[in-house]
Parts: structure tokens; C-alpha cells; sequence
């Protein structure tokens, strides 16, 4: 009996299954909800930068996840996008080294979304950030 594992994903690839039809497949029986592809939909997210929940966001290079979206210090100006990686739809995008980054298969995009390398040629969804006194307003 073979013991290697494979991954969901690369299993349903190798059945077939392509673009939306892939993910409908690789959703069924998990969460993968409108909100995990687009967490923002016509709406905003707001971030108190003096709740301590949020520190990280006070020094370069720091982070947080919120609502599916990771908001990160980038040289004293704040940069969002979603968590969701475009390379297969998953909540594995982190920010690194003054890049998003997913975890996952390594993506890199930069922080305009645009794909740095063959995993992210599909880019990453980037919303607006602005600020006024302590709050940021993520849309």
C-alpha cells in the first residue's frame, strides 16, 4: 500500500478538474464562502491603532489578519490585501521581507498586488487603505 499523502487540491487536479469546477469540488464539505474570496464586498473594515490588539501594525514590517484581510506596516505607510492566495483560494497570505506572501506554495506579490513569481501570475486583491489619527480605514 502506498502511504505518500496528496493534497486535496492536487488530487482533484489530477481527476480533472479545472477553474470553477475545481473550486466548487475542493469547497464542498469546508467553508469557502463569498467572504473568504472577497472579504471587503462593498463595505469597509476598521482598525484602532491603539488597541492593543493591533501593536504589530506600530513597527515596520509588522502585521495583522482581520476579517480575512492582512494589514501590514510597509515603511511607515499601511498596505492590505486579502489572505485569500489567487494561486488556489486559500487563507495562507501573510506580508514578509516588504512583500505578501502566502505560505503555501510561496507566491509573492507585491504590495500592489501584482505577481512576483509563477505561483502569483494571477496578482492578489489589494484594497485602499487610509488614515485618520489612529484609525485605519481598510475598503
Amino acid at each position: 500500500m502506498n502511504s505518500e499523502k496528496i493534497k486535496r487540491n492536487e488530487f482533484l487536479k489530477s481527476l480533472g478538474f479545472k477553474g470553477t469546477a475545481l473550486f466548487a469540488v475542493y469547497c464542498t464539505g469546508i467553508s469557502c464562502t463569498t467572504t473568504d474570496v472577497a472579504p471587503i464586498s462593498g463595505g469597509s473594515l476598521t482598525i484602532n491603532l491603539a488597541d492593543s490588539a493591533n501593536a504589530a501594525l506600530l513597527k515596520e514590517g509588522g502585521y495583522i489578519i482581520n476579517s480575512a484581510v492582512v494589514i501590514a506596516n510597509n515603511g511607515g505607510k499601511y498596505v492590505a490585501a486579502t489572505q485569500v492566495c489567487s494561486h488556489e483560494n486559500i487563507r495562507k497570505v501573510i506580508f514578509r521581507s516588504g512583500e505578501f506572501y502566502c505560505t503555501e506554495h510561496g507566491a509573492r506579490f507585491s504590495t500592489t498586488g501584482t505577481g512576483l513569481n509563477k505561483d502569483a501570475s494571477r496578482g492578489l486583491k489589494i484594497y485602499s487603505v487610509s488614515q485618520s489619527g489612529d484609525v485605519l480605514t481598510i475598503s
